[in-house]
């Protein structure tokens, strides 16, 4: 594979890339890659992807921050991302495995998380990706009946889809939250009474 210097699009389904051999970029010229396990050596050797889409399995017991995001922090390039639990609890909320700080690439534009079964309170540091337009979040991403939205987030957000949650109220303030929606999709949410605050779609 690092012979393959001009490869640009890359999916392989849940397997690792192989470890280079060599020094210096593997893929210099990759811009997606989709379907692996990452590490932090091999995100390291991939300096201009732009698209990244990458599956976790985790322990049933699982309480300490998915390391995952820690390694993509790094990668300045990065405007799409892609995290997938491939075995989701399907009745609990795990506790925060996202860590504090700026886990995400500054430049991110989109992102989308599945079966990580968070709690809602980590939405803050979601909502703290100042370029953020397009947030999909399936298959309880996160879990618990209230999302107290952030007012001071999501300035930019212009695509939210809500797909296979247990949400039961969304709550935002007597301003409008989200200024810049333009698209809003929320299926599967069966549990979803009522929508309050002031929602403003563009």
């Amino acid at each position: 594979m690092e012979n393959m210097q001009e490869l640009r699009h890359l999916q392989v389904m849940g397997s690792d890339l192989p470890y280079p051999n060599s020094e210096g970029a593997l893929l210099p010229n990759l811009l997606t890659l989709l379907g692996v396990v990452i590490t932090e050596e091999i995100l390291q050797r991939i300096p201009n992807l732009k698209k990244l889409g990458f599956q976790e399995e985790l322990a049933p017991d699982a309480v300490e921050h998915l390391c995952c995001f820690n390694q993509v922090s790094n990668s300045y390039r990065l405007e799409s991302l892609k995290c997938v639990i491939v075995n989701p609890t399907s009745h609990q909320v795990v506790p925060s495995l996202l860590p504090g700080g700026s886990i995400f690439p500054s430049g991110l534009k989109k992102l989308t998380l599945s079966g990580l079964s968070l709690a809602w309170e980590n939405m803050g540091i979601i909502a703290c990706i100042w370029n953020l337009e397009v947030l999909k979040l399936r298959c309880y991403a996160f879990r618990g009946p209230v999302w107290q939205t952030c007012q001071r987030g999501f300035k930019n957000l212009r695509v939210l889809l809500i797909e296979d949650m247990d949400l039961e109220y969304w709550k935002g303030s007597s301003r409008p939250f989200l200024p810049d929606l333009q698209r809003l999709t929320v299926s599967h949410c069966y549990k979803l009474k009522e929508i309050l605050g002031s929602l403003k779609m563009s």
